[in-house]
């Protein structure tokens, strides 16, 4: 069952009514004109706004009332009493299975939709929609096409690009993922095999799945550190951020937790808990829904453009919200970690070799019959539960192997509070022409866990141009170079930072047969004799980006002391005085559709505003504190 109801973890339907209905589309074959959907409505005569959710895996089980038995996900509630919903099986699929397409446009279908939706009586003409994963790839589609009616969208979990690198990591077939679209429906496992490198057919596709210009509504963006592609949807915010519609360039917003694609906003992760990450996309995605649906007075167009989540060992204050205007542009500075002969990642170089001792790299004995296994991580696989996921611990799994280098940092004497993409650059020879190493970054605790944060690899033919198919000169030095995905993670004083370098990690990723012949067809299974080296001549390394303790990024407290801020008079008139037992790092005052129209930036702990040339009206008051930010709201009167 588990196949039909994967994605359906956004919702916890409490009382209501469900009516079946059949929405008409524009498709000029009768057969196949109508769409299978439920409306839900606790008063069909009381029109109010509707939020819209497209679903391939069977619009029915949202009729189960509160929690779907075998769901991991986020509950987010029907409010029928401020909402109509609508919920359609996407054309193709279950109720809608009649009316498949080939390659029809679905984002045609949401339009029609929704201009349907807003014509009818229970409607007051808005219409939102949600959803994660699947159901948010039909929010792009479906935005793209501009139906005007759509207010705004919340695409949870997902990129709009469809892209080499969806099913290739370093030109290495995403295996376990792969197949499991598969099974779901949604891909042609053969079809990807038969592009192994990035050739015109992926730029072609990427190119025509590029929708940020035409982007017309606020949207909210929700990923997690270890969802399948956190990096990619941080881009696809920036994108939304710098080329959608003028009038809403400024209006998107992106959250970023300790999340895996699967369990959305729950606070247990792996083997590790985040209390303060529990329900943060339901709450977060009700504000929005509520601000441009219901015209809410709430602070919604005051939040931070991107909420992300710096984790860490929680005995040790990790794991905090911390905000951001752009990702990119973040305060860091960048250390290298250099590889040694000890097994060490040490901040200086190795020196030069004096002595006439030979110089030994390191091997890594590589079976393709015996591979490194998949513990934790990004990995997707909604057909077996039993298969551990996120942060796990690998001391006891991956890292007692003997096919397997670990390199640690000593242990930490301060924080490194890691922040972005690391790169890796690896000295590496081989006995054979082609080969992989994959790479698995881990926070190591005191008592000795592993825990896996993020991972990757890379093929060898692959390493100059994933367009280009070299193969290694057996016995040759050469470099690779790539990179892990984005991460945020403080490794505290007291742990250390790890990567375990192998060169296998299945069945998250496809084993190469070390052959050197043609991709994922069968052939001779060879074992790869691979070296890693770390001389002063060849100084394999991570490169990675680090907080520079001067930024001004402002942590959210969710336990802000509100009787220890002041402000004053209000109804104000001329002036506006604000105050606190805490210095503040910035005032600002916003008018009630987001404009700033007064900011101090000076760090005090108290200001004085001169407001004799506003206009009457309402005003909010943000408070940006080091560690907290306050929401105020003031009038103007004269």
């Amino acid at each position: 069952m588990l196949k039909y109801i994967y994605f359906l973890v956004f919702i916890n339907i409490s009382a209501f009514a469900y009516y079946p209905i059949n929405i008409p589309t524009r498709v000029s074959n009768p057969d196949k004109k109508y769409l299978s959907a439920d409306l839900y409505s606790n008063d069909t005569t009381n029109p109010k706004p509707v939020i819209l959710i497209q679903t391939p895996y069977n619009k029915n089980f949202y009729r189960i009332p509160n929690n779907i038995p075998g769901i991991n996900g986020s509950n987010f509630n029907f409010d029928t009493i401020d909402y109509n919903y609508i919920v359609v099986d996407w054309r193709g699929f279950y109720g809608s299975k009649s009316a498949d397409s080939a390659l029809y446009n679905r984002g045609l279908d949401g339009y029609d939709i929704i201009e349907w939706i807003a014509n009818q009586k229970w409607s007051n003409g808005k219409v939102g929609t949600w959803g994660g994963s699947a159901l948010g790839m039909i929010q792009f589609q479906t935005a793209a096409e501009q139906p005007p009616h759509l207010v705004c969208a919340a695409p949870y979990i997902k990129d709009f690009l469809t892209k080499y690198e969806d099913y290739y990591c370093g030109g290495v077939f995403r295996k376990e993922h792969t197949e499991s679209l598969e099974k779901l429906g949604f891909v042609n496992v053969n079809l990807i095999l038969s592009h192994p490198d990035k050739d015109i057919y992926w730029n072609y596709i990427e190119n025509n799945s590029d929708l940020s210009s035409k982007i017309k509504i606020p949207m909210l963006l929700v990923t997690g550190w270890f969802d399948h592609y956190p990096s990619d949807v941080i881009r696809a915010f920036d994108d939304l951020s710098k080329k959608s519609d003028i009038s809403v360039i400024n209006t998107h917003k992106l959250i970023i937790g300790p999340w895996l694609h699967t369990s959305l906003g729950i606070e247990k992760q792996g083997i590790l808990n985040y209390p303060n990450a529990a329900d943060i996309p339901n709450n977060y995605g009700k504000q929005f829904l509520d601000y441009y649906l219901l015209n809410a007075k709430n602070d919604w167009i005051l939040k931070p453009k991107i909420n992300y989540y710096q984790m860490g060992d929680s005995n040790l204050g990790g794991n905090v919200w911390l905000t951001a205007d752009d990702w990119k542009n973040i305060k860091r500075k960048y250390d290298t970690l250099f590889i040694n002969d000890e097994k060490k990642l040490l901040s200086s170089p190795p020196p030069p070799k004096m002595s006439p001792v030979p110089y030994y790299p390191d091997t890594i004995i590589f079976n393709p019959k015996d591979p490194s296994p998949t513990i934790g991580g990004s990995r997707f696989n909604p057909f077996d539960k039993t298969i551990p996921l996120g942060p796990q611990d690998l001391s006891n799994t991956v890292e007692n192997r003997n096919d397997v280098l670990v390199f640690s940092t000593p242990v930490l004497t301060q924080d490194i509070k890691l922040n972005g993409r690391i790169n890796l650059v690896l000295y590496i020879s081989s006995d054979k022409e082609d080969t992989d190493f994959g790479v698995r970054l881990t926070d190591v605790y005191p008592d000795g866990e592993s825990i896996i944060l993020t991972q990757g690899i890379q093929r060898a033919r692959f390493r100059t141009n994933l367009n280009k198919e070299i193969l290694l000169n057996p016995g040759n030095i050469d470099s690779i170079n790539f990179s892990l995905d984005d991460i945020a993670n403080t490794f505290h004083k007291g742990h250390r930072l790890r990567i375990d370098v192998t060169s296998s990690n299945y069945p998250m990723f496809d084993i190469n047969l070390n052959n050197g012949k043609q991709l994922y067809k069968a052939g001779d299974t060879l074992t790869a004799t691979n070296l890693i080296y770390h001389s002063d001549k060849y100084s394999s390394r991570i490169i990675v980006p680090v907080l520079d303790e001067q930024t001004d990024i402002a942590k959210i407290n969710t336990t802000i002391n509100e009787d220890d801020i002041k402000f004053y008079p209000n109804p104000a008139s001329d002036f506006i005085h604000i105050s606190s037992s805490s210095d503040f790092k910035n005032v600002s005052i916003f008018n009630i559709i987001g404009d700033i129209v007064c900011s101090n930036n000076i760090s005090s702990r108290e200001c004085i505003f001169n407001i004799n040339n506003l206009p009457v009206g309402v005003y909010f008051i943000r408070i940006i504190f080091c560690d907290k930010i306050s929401i105020k709201i003031f009038n103007v009167m004269r």
